[in-house]
């Protein structure tokens, strides 16, 4: 039975890793059970290896997409491959970006600066039937922390979502590959934990941003329709 690969990218900040454990169990914790199994991988480390998945899923990074690291050379080329072999595909956070990047389009600091906490998504018309999108409110909530952002799509993508701050929050190209800048698999405490690091960026800010922290379980489906969709793609 194909799995569903998770692919992490560089590890969570100390103080998320001792409490949380890393990226990647945080996207399986979220997902919840699931009808295939889930695998968990190195992308920098190693190359995703040459076997069949039911579908890939390429996590956040402290890491910036604009370093071009030769690791993220290398997992770029694979995002391509992947793309073109119609595998689903999901990015978040930096590996929104890196799927942008690897499929044409381009990431960068966001001018407006830092973008942090419960924000609003709004859900573009395009998106009505998209599966990932379509059932969510047309506003909806949902966790963020980056300071670079997708500033041009790839040819031929249709923009899912945005926020105040961030014109590309979310993204499909062709039928498999989809980003989203923003966190479904956050939970309050984690992106609280994220706003407490990120404090000196934020100055008098930060106690408005902590007060307005809420859930955001529909962010979370996102998450969820991607992995529901790998199973119907296997099944």
């Amino acid at each position: 039975m194909n799995a569903l690969l998770i692919v992490n990218v560089g590890h969570a900040p100390a103080s998320q890793l001792q409490r949380f454990g890393d990226f990647e169990q945080w996207a399986k914790t979220a997902i919840g059970p699931l009808e295939i199994p889930i695998q968990f991988h190195d992308g920098v480390a190693h190359p995703i290896p040459d076997q069949p998945f039911a579908g890939v899923i390429i996590m956040g990074s402290l890491s910036m997409v604009t370093e071009q690291a030769p690791w993220m050379q290398r997992l770029s080329q694979q995002i391509v491959e992947l793309h073109d072999k119609q595998i689903p595909l999901l990015g978040i956070c930096f590996g929104h970006q890196l799927i942008a990047c690897a499929l044409g389009g381009r990431a960068d600091f966001n001018p407006q600066g830092l973008e942090i906490g419960t924000v609003d998504i709004q859900r573009r018309p395009e998106s009505n039937d998209d599966p990932l999108f379509s059932t969510l409110p047309t506003r909806f909530k949902a966790q963020a922390v980056h300071f670079q952002s997708v500033l041009a799509l790839p040819d031929g993508a249709t923009c899912l979502a945005s926020s105040e701050m961030d014109d590309h929050h979310a993204f499909r190209v062709g039928n498999t590959t989809w980003g989203v800048q923003f966190h479904p698999e956050f939970t309050t405490d984690i992106i609280l934990d994220s706003l407490q690091n990120q404090k000196q960026h934020v100055a008098e800010a930060y106690q408005n941003l902590v007060a307005q922290v809420c859930g955001t379980p529909n962010a979370q489906q996102v998450l969820i329709h991607f992995a529901q969709r790998c199973v119907a793609t296997h099944n």
